[in-house]
């Protein structure tokens, strides 16, 4: 029986869709055993790798949940997994990436388990608990305190050693050995072990760290039966009754029941803002922790001053993972599967290598099979073709290409927790940004309040609508209200409780605060001035407007006009308020307002904002700008910027939901489409044909969102995988967006080509905006500062955060400055990874590819690589080469052009097949000069030489003629490919800057030479191999075939690179 989820936003990013009881039958268990022992525990790879067939096979779907052993979870993403049924004094539960799950009896759905129930009051949800002891709490929510859980090594080195590519190299030391080579299996072996130990002390020492960061060691004073008890603060668990003390630091997310303070919630937004908060006023409502913000404390945020008049006591509500924090932290446990497009078309040309050389190798067999090999010999050689197609350690070189950029990134002040979003920066085609506090600093000037004639009433609001605070004598805030204040020149009374505040001969006295909410753009206060009580108001004037008493069209085209010239403007307005309406909600309480005015702020860009925004433009990339602002402000922020061009006139599409009517808005100029006209598509489409740069607000986002027919689906749902071929379906690394092929869906989409200003964002928009971006098969990056943006950073392939704090966590680098060149240096490093990696796989390729093609040349007489040589060819010479490869550095500009990451296309193939071609080339010139000069043999001249090795062939020779030849010929191509193939321009740093790379290369040349000039050169020349009789005279003809063939090789390289390169521009 398949249940549904009832989803919980202490979920997260990671809820659950669907959960279906299954039992593992021990008969299967057993019958999976002998399969496994019969083929080599093949089949419990298969098991391992394959989850489709570990369901079938093991599992049986249950009716009965009371007969279940485990779970079969379906997750909102597409994910299927296999969790463990486990009992909980007498009921089942599940952990999902560390939350606990149970079937609720009365709904018959699954559901978290939380400690606050929806739908109840807190006394209701104290009085459900206190059944519970405390040993039960633990149990059942956890205690404050994030374990960051660490694989023991016996599990981190079983899932390394049975690993895909490290079956594979088992296969090939199995190979190896069978063909009696000790040298190469043995080193490979011990340098496979060496790099899975070594990533294993890495991800302890990661692990370790984010632990660090999660632990908060403190004690706090708990309140039991009126008594007081000082515990540890990671002890804390759901119904705890706390004392909030200054300088805190929360461990858990909690409300205050009596008592108020003054908070940083720097941890969670990433602005150093003071936030007040007040007790529960009614604990018999219904208790919605989401819209209670201003009564709530979030674990891993600061108390800056707390009441001292009275008592300040808090109850526990989330603990653990379950906290807002805890969430930031489970986004790090369990990120987002990197993409696998480069490793799908790489696979695919794989094979095609593979097949190529199996046909090679066929065609051989006409000369093999008479020269009477014995049959285990022929099946080695080809299987040792298999091997060497699919390099096993290629993985490797790849971690080590985007780790080393993340080192780089950090010695330049970014922080990067997570290497394959080294890689997805390299695809970036569209940069996002926010406004406030990206775009431009968070500083702010007021330039005026208007209008004049207002002026007293336009004083009391601004100087009493806010929630500044001061602390040893520094005013701490909002920086736009620091700055209003200071426009104003009132004066508060800090040290009073509850706050005073004076100014134009009177005093107000706060008596409620009501937070700026970004659903109603606004922030609120109720003052008195100890005859009246008043409402005062500050917002986005819309908004303002839309709840008055009268509309204010004058103060709104003043504020249109302000807002075209950049300016942040904030509507002011007030409400007289009975003694009885005071203590209202606040709902009931935010109508009928009197909007009377205006304050206008300049919000200035950063230093370097039009710099770096001219550099991104240049390459290419699409800029697009997403804010909560004010879509004339965010329109002039955005030319000022660079973004939009200066000289044209942007007109912003906005959407009236009460007339139907779609609002074009260009300066004061004002065009109206009624939505239920049956022409409305074809006239909205005509005007947005006339413009290359649109701008548009949240309400018409919604708008088009929903006549267009967009449906965000699971990546790996079944319905999606089903359509995955049709055209309209469109896949990115995060999501698919399916889209109705109708004629308002592609309307709607080539109005978000266009659009360069998304304004008047709410955070859930910002994500959307994302997600349909990428259903244009672009690739994202999102670049915010705050919690608002934080959905939309993690939605994005790439995210860039300035904030150190918590909620960085969501994006994958975060900047230690505010600048923006961050984002120039993640795409820079990005480029060069993306850059290298192809390198890394077309050298490996390339180099396997020929080493077999030289083997099969050895076997023509019965000949192979010593120990020594094979080792040389496959370790001493090519990974110290690789790993040196994976260091090079990103160049000093940022390209207009991507890597070209589709192995299996032309371009990317033909740089293969060119150093294949030439090498091949060289091998087969070198081996018929061998074949020519008879005196090296040990048959007489005119004598054939299959005629000189003993029949049958039961076993290969280890030094001859040819194989001297063939390895020493590798010698030299081994270091050329790598020149061949490296390509600095556009991306990464010259060849002759990598200095360990161009010293090896050097060092590979200078043995070559000095074992083709000297091949009886003594201890080297045996180290070797090199056969005594092999090059006499002719040594200099061997090395001027390997030298021309590799000239020409690298000459048709350039030529290929120049006029079919790798790389691809970024248009769209």
């Amino acid at each position: 029986m398949l249940y549904s989820v009832q989803n919980s936003c202490i979920e997260g990013q990671h809820p659950l869709s669907q959960v279906q009881p299954i039992r593992i039958s021990k008969s299967r268990i057993l019958l999976a055993i002998l399969i496994s022992i019969s083929t080599a525990f093949l089949f419990a790879l298969a098991l391992k790798y394959f989850k489709k067939l570990y369901q079938i096979f093991l599992f049986i779907e249950c009716q009965d949940e009371t007969i279940a052993t485990h779970y079969r979870i379906i997750a909102s993403s597409g994910g299927e997994f296999i969790c463990k049924k486990k009992m909980l004094f007498g009921k089942p539960y599940f952990v999902f990436k560390m939350l606990k799950y149970s079937l609720n009896a009365q709904t018959q759905l699954y559901q978290p388990l939380e400690f606050e129930k929806k739908g109840k009051t807190l006394v209701e949800i104290l009085n459900i608990n206190q059944t519970l002891t405390k040993n039960q709490k633990i149990k059942y929510f956890g205690t404050c305190q994030l374990k960051i859980p660490i694989e023991s090594i016996f599990i981190y080195s079983l899932n390394a050693f049975t690993g895909p590519f490290n079956i594979l190299q088992y296969f090939a030391v199995a190979i190896w050995f069978a063909e009696k080579t000790v040298l190469q299996p043995i080193l490979i072996l011990i340098f496979t072990v060496i790099t899975v130990y070594l990533n294993y002390f890495l991800y302890v020492r990661s692990r370790r760290r984010l632990q660090q960061l999660a632990n908060i060691h403190q004690e706090v004073a708990i309140k039991e039966a009126e008594q007081y008890k000082i515990v540890k603060g990671s002890d804390l668990v759901p119904g705890d009754l706390f004392i909030l003390k200054e300088n805190q630091t929360l461990n858990c997310d909690c409300v205050i029941i009596s008592g108020d303070v003054i908070v940083n919630e720097a941890t969670l937004t990433g602005e150093s803002i003071p936030i007040p908060k007040s007790a529960l006023p009614n604990q018999n409502s219904i208790f919605e922790l989401d819209k209670m913000s201003q009564h709530c404390l979030f674990e891993g945020t600061q108390l800056i001053q707390v009441n001292t008049t009275s008592e300040n006591v808090a109850i526990v509500l989330r603990t653990g993972f379950t906290s807002l924090r805890g969430q930031y932290f489970r986004n790090v446990l369990f990120p987002e599967p990197p993409s696998i497009r480069f490793y799908i078309q790489a696979a695919k040309f794989i094979v095609e290598i593979a097949f190529f050389t199996t046909m090679i190798y066929g065609l051989l067999l006409i000369k093999y099979v008479p020269m009477e090999f014995q049959t285990s010999i022929l099946v080695l050689r080809f299987l040792d073709n298999i091997v060497w197609s699919i390099p096993p350690s290629m993985p490797i070189f790849f971690q080590i290409c985007k780790t080393a950029s993340l080192v780089r990134l950090e010695a330049k002040g970014v922080i990067g927790n997570n290497a394959d979003k080294v890689e997805s920066a390299g695809r970036i085609d569209t940069c996002c940004f926010d406004k406030t506090g990206t775009l431009t600093t968070l500083g702010f000037k007021a330039i005026k309040a208007l209008p004049g004639e207002e002026k007293p009433i336009l004083d009391a609001i601004m100087g009493c609508c806010h929630h500044l605070i001061k602390l040893n004598g520094q005013l701490l805030g909002d920086p736009l209200e620091i700055e209003m204040l200071n426009f104003v020149g009132w004066q508060c009374n800090f040290n009073n409780n509850p706050l005073t505040i004076e100014g134009n001969g009177m005093t107000y006295t706060v008596h409620k605060v009501f937070d700026f909410s970004s659903q109603k753009s606004m922030m609120s206060v109720i003052v008195t001035d100890g005859s009246k009580y008043y409402l005062y108001a500050k917002g986005s004037p819309e908004a303002i407007d839309s709840i008055s008493v009268k509309k204010r069209d004058d103060l709104i085209d003043e504020f249109n006009q302000n807002a075209i010239k950049g300016y942040r403007v904030l509507g002011l307005a007030y409400k007289e308020l009975q003694l009885n309406q005071i203590d209202l909600q606040r709902e009931q309480i935010e109508q009928q307002l009197n909007f009377v005015g205006l304050l206008v702020l300049e919000n200035p860009l950063k230093s370097d904002t039009n710099q770096i925004i001219t550099t991104l433009k240049e390459t290419g990339l699409d800029i697009k700008v997403i804010s909560g602002d004010n879509p004339l402000t965010t329109i002039q922020c955005a030319k000022l910027a660079g973004i939009l061009n200066q000289d044209n006139e942007i007109t912003y599409l906005d959407y009236n939901q009460q007339n139907l009517e779609i609002i074009l808005q260009c300066n004061n100029n004002q065009y109206i489409i009624k939505d239920q006209q049956t022409d409305s598509a074809q006239e909205l489409e005509q005007f947005v044909n006339n413009y290359e740069e649109l701008a548009l607000t949240g309400k018409f986002l919604e708008y088009i969102f929903n006549k267009g027919n967009f449906l965000i689906e699971a990546k790996n749902s079944a319905y999606a995988l089903a359509k995955s071929q049709s055209k309209e379906k469109i896949f990115s690394e995060i999501n698919i967006i399916d889209i109705d092929d109708g004629s308002f869906g592609q309307l709607a989409i080539q109005i978000i080509k266009k659009t360069k200003v998304f304004a008047r964002q709410k955070p859930e928009q910002k994500k959307l905006i994302i997600q349909m971006i990428q259903s244009l098969g672009r690739q994202v990056l999102m670049c915010g500062d705050g919690a608002n943006d934080c959905s939309a950073i993690s939605q994005a392939q790439v995210g860039i955060s300035f904030s150190e704090a918590d909620a960085s966590y969501t994006a994958p680098f975060s900047s230690k400055s505010t600048s923006l060149d961050c984002v120039v240096k993640v795409l820079l490093q990005g480029k060069a990874a993306t850059m290298t990696i192809i390198e890394v796989f077309q050298y490996q390729i390339s180099v396997n590819t020929l080493k077999f093609i030289a083997v099969l040349f050895t076997f023509l007489e019965a000949e192979t690589f010593a120990d020594f040589q094979f080792t040389y060819t496959s370790i001493i010479s090519n990974i110290p080469l690789l790993i040196f490869l994976c260091l090079s550095g990103p160049s000093d500009t940022l390209a207009k052009y991507n890597p070209l990451d589709d192995q299996f296309a032309i371009y990317n193939q033909i740089q293969i097949y060119n150093n294949l071609i030439w090498g091949s080339a060289g091998l087969i010139i070198n081996f018929f000069i061998s074949q020519a000069v008879r005196d090296v043999h040990t048959c007489e001249f005119n004598e054939p030489i299959t005629n000189c090795i003993p029949k049958p062939i039961e076993e290969l020779k280890k030094t001859g003629d040819i194989q001297s030849v063939m390895f020493m010929s590798l010698m030299f191509f081994f270091m050329t490919f790598a020149i061949n193939l490296y390509i600095s321009n556009p991306f990464k740093q010259r060849y002759y800057r990598n200095y360990l790379l161009l010293l090896w290369t050097i060092l590979g040349f200078i043995l070559f030479f000095v074992s083709a000039i000297f091949p009886t050169g003594g201890k080297w020349a045996k180290l070797i191999n090199v056969n005594n009789n092999a090059f006499k005279g002719y040594n200099w003809i061997m090395i001027a075939v390997v030298v021309i063939a590799s000239f020409f090789g690298f000459i048709t390289q350039a030529l290929l690179q120049k006029y079919l390169p790798s790389k691809k521009k970024i248009e769209f």
